[in-house]
């Protein structure tokens, strides 16, 4: 692996280990066809299945694969936040393992990043131009429109899709964004979202393919929509927030 990638691919990963035996072999032949260096960092977030042992033996296949291996597990975001913090590529995504956004999606952020000036590109299913191939069922869209409104209320406004799993920066961003970020939850994104907003980086919404997969690691409940709104509020008060901040996406 180069010392210095082009880019650095970082893949949570709870309980994953058919969908990376699935989907890594995909990824590496498409970033292999791009011809740029590259890595891809699988942070396993304590899983209680077998998803060390497989990244590790993808790895003996994919010297350019390597594994972050938490214990005990600490969330998506913490997960997330350990992969963007040891990456070394130019820029930095961060992926599902259930690739609901394909990887091929990534040729639409980086234009963003290497040439418009943007520190950070996401994904998108709510601005013209995306395609939601097989929707959420009724409860979670509703959910997540009111968590909508939470998050322009309480974090920052601006954006119309700030939990698509498919986001990009520059390594100098993460670098001085993740830090920063407390959230360990599957909202971290918010947070994250928010403090590059107050650094002044630009953002980039891009409209991308996107497959709902119903078999999915984070199941809603209503204890979990008071834990998300509750998280929310959290957020708010840890980055002395107050009133949402109005995200730059020009």
């Amino acid at each position: 692996m180069e010392a210095h990638p082009y880019l650095s691919v970082v893949i949570p990963a709870y309980n994953e280990q058919e969908r990376l035996k699935r989907f890594v072999p995909g990824i590496v032949k498409y970033l292999q066809g791009k011809g740029q260096p590259f890595e891809i960092i699988v942070v396993n977030d304590g899983s209680r299945d077998s998803t060390a042992q497989v990244t590790r033996d993808l790895s003996k296949e994919f010297p350019m694969l390597r594994l972050i291996d938490l214990n005990p597990n600490r969330g998506k975001g913490g997960a997330v936040k350990a992969g963007m913090l040891d990456a070394q590529g130019e820029y930095v995504l961060f992926t599902d393992a259930d690739q609901s956004t394909p990887i091929t999606e990534v040729e639409k952020l980086l234009p963003k990043l290497e040439r418009e000036g943007f520190g950070i590109a996401i994904g998108s299913r709510g601005i013209p131009g995306a395609l939601v191939e097989q929707p959420q069922v009724w409860y979670r869209a509703l959910a997540g429109r009111l968590f909508g409104i939470g998050t322009r209320t309480l974090c920052v406004r601006g954006l119309y899709d700030t939990q698509c799993g498919f986001k990009a920066m520059k390594h100098e961003v993460a670098q001085k964004v993740f830090p920063q970020v407390t959230s360990n939850s599957a909202i971290f994104d918010m947070e994250m979202l928010a403090v590059a907003t107050r650094e002044g980086y630009r953002i980039a919404e891009i409209a991308v393919q996107w497959v709902h997969d119903p078999d999915t690691r984070i199941p809603y409940n209503l204890r979990r929509a008071i834990n998300i709104w509750l998280e929310l509020f959290r957020i708010n008060r840890a980055q002395k927030i107050g009133w949402a901040l109005k995200a730059k996406t020009r």
